[in-house]
Parts: structure tokens; C-alpha cells; sequence
């Protein structure tokens, strides 16, 4: 049965435009719905992109089992990001709601990470 609030994307941290963001960010994304149902997860996981330029980043893409954090997904690269350099995070219109509501809009996140937070060498 699908509810009648819309799904909205609330905010991002780091937010939208942010600059010296870490080259190991732990994007937060935050919605007004229940996006991490088991229901709708596997759809959810696949909604979400990472670019650099036009070359797509690769993520890993996380929920929480803390029931309060129910409306946030953790995004995070699975390299460390190039230093000074622009990413834009993309939440795509399938994005779906436990009530079956979809996000219905494509949301970006733009940032440029920082220039320190290299990883040693080995």
C-alpha cells in the first residue's frame, strides 16, 4: 500500500557547494521517509552515483540499524578522493520511500575535497 507523504531529500553532509571536504568523506544524505527498508533497499543502493568530471567514482552505500537514523543513507568512496578536486554526488529519481513514494527528481551534491588527508605510502 503505498502512503501519501512524498519523499523529499532534506540536506547532505557535507552540503551542497561545500569545499574542503576529507578525501575519505562519510557523505550523510537525509530524507522525510523511511529509505533504508528492507523492502526498498536494493533499489536505493543502486540510485546513488559518485563522478569525478564524467568518470563515474566507485561507492559503497550504507545503512544503519539504528531505527532513528531510518531516513539517511551513508555514502562513502571506496578509494580516497583525489585532493582539490570538484565531485558531485547524484541521487537519481527512483529513489523510493518504504510508502512506495519516489523521490520523482534528480538531486546533486557538488563538493571539492581538501588538499591534505593523503594516504601514507607503503
Amino acid at each position: 500500500m503505498a502512503g501519501t507523504n512524498p519523499l523529499n531529500f532534506v540536506r547532505s553532509v557535507p552540503r551542497n557547494g561545500a569545499t574542503g571536504v576529507s578525501r575519505n568523506p562519510r557523505i550523510q544524505l537525509v530524507f522525510t521517509l523511511n529509505v533504508v527498508d528492507d523492502s526498498v533497499w536494493i533499489n536505493n543502493k543502486n540510485q546513488i552515483r559518485l563522478f569525478r568530471g564524467n568518470t563515474r567514482i566507485g561507492i559503497n552505500v550504507i545503512r544503519s540499524s539504528d531505527r532513528a537514523l531510518r531516513r539517511n543513507i551513508f555514502v562513502s568512496p571506496t578509494n580516497t578522493l583525489s585532493p582539490l578536486t570538484d565531485y558531485r554526488l547524484v541521487i537519481l529519481p527512483g529513489l523510493t520511500a518504504r510508502n512506495g513514494m519516489q523521490l520523482g527528481e534528480t538531486v546533486t551534491i557538488r563538493f571539492r575535497t581538501t588538499s591534505s588527508g593523503s594516504i601514507p605510502e607503503e
